[in-house]
């Protein structure tokens, strides 16, 4: 059985070939680097290392700031989280989301927004424990949620021009990550007014699941599922009294479109706001690049 929840050899390809992000190595409390490239939009991308306690170690995050970044004026902030094998840079390097929001900015179409873009491994974004169920060797285990739940988002808090309420926060990601921001949106309803699964890892239990080591691994007990799997919350959990914004969307061809639609229907029948594209397309790069404009315009358009 493969291994990698990449939908595609494309994906396969792009992921193994991510190049790291510029890494500053940081001594003891966790500082900004100054590394970045600034395209010609006038937007700049940096390249920074975020120490987190709950993992031990030094974390990248690629952080895009949009043209005219300015101490005098606050933003709202985007979580982009990558798909299985990817890294921090996957969402600006491979899928030019930073281009997207550049042009869609100087059309007037779009908020200026910080868009953070943290490597999460191979962690599903959950917090989880060694034995807690069957890794083989394909996940990375450690307390990925209490890092991109608490510690990235108070350092980005802290650092960083944010509009720092759960209005202006937001979270999405493709593939392992859109499974990811639906977790943690719907676990911390709290902390996040839009969420995004853009052909997000599911698994409903019938003939047509694929990576069921992954599945199992996550769901190794009933309770565990119960608690992680975003169908299973959708019936479970009572209408946010916030209200959480939610957009999901796959290509036509991604054997997880049903996946998604299934989760879609659970949570339209649990009250929540959302909405379900299927557009045309595979589970891969050209699928999510023609996707960038809808994506960014779901989170901030501008009003």
């Amino acid at each position: 059985m493969r291994k990698a929840f990449v939908g595609s050899l494309l994906l396969s390809v792009l992921c193994a070939g991510c190049s790291s992000a510029s890494e500053e190595t940081l001594n003891g409390s966790s500082e900004q680097s100054t590394a970045g490239t600034a395209n010609k939009a006038g937007s700049h991308i940096q390249h920074i290392q975020v120490g987190s306690q709950v993992l031990g170690r030094d974390m990248a995050v690629d952080v895009y700031l949009p043209p005219g970044y300015s101490d005098q004026q606050q933003y709202p902030v985007l979580y982009m989280l990558h798909g299985y094998g990817g890294n921090a840079s996957t969402w600006f390097d491979w899928l030019d989301l930073d281009g997207a929001a550049d042009r869609l900015i100087h059309e007037g179409k779009l908020q200026p927004i910080i868009i953070v873009s943290p490597d999460i491994a191979r962690s599903f974004g959950i917090n989880s424990i060694p034995g807690q169920g069957v890794n083989q060797g394909d996940v990375d285990e450690g307390l990925y949620e209490t890092y991109l739940n608490e510690e990235l988002v108070a350092y980005m808090d802290s650092h960083y021009r944010t509009l720092a309420s759960r209005e202006s926060r937001y979270i999405g990601g493709f593939s392992m990550g859109g499974y990811a921001a639906l977790y943690l949106a719907m676990t911390h309803v709290e902390d996040y007014s839009k969420a995004g699964g853009h052909s997000a890892a599911l698994w409903d239990y019938t003939d047509t699941d694929l990576y069921t080591g992954q599945r199992d691994w996550l769901y190794p007990t009933e309770e565990l599922r119960r608690l992680r799997d975003p169908i299973w919350m959708a019936s479970y959990k009572a209408k946010p009294q916030q209200g959480l914004e939610m957009y999901l969307d796959a290509g036509e061809s991604d054997e997880l479109a049903e996946k998604d639609e299934k989760l879609y229907d659970a949570l339209k029948a649990g009250g929540y706001k959302v909405e379900w594209h299927l557009s045309e397309g595979g589970h891969d790069i050209n699928y999510w690049s023609s996707q960038l404009d809808n994506y960014l315009l779901f989170y901030a358009k501008k009003r």
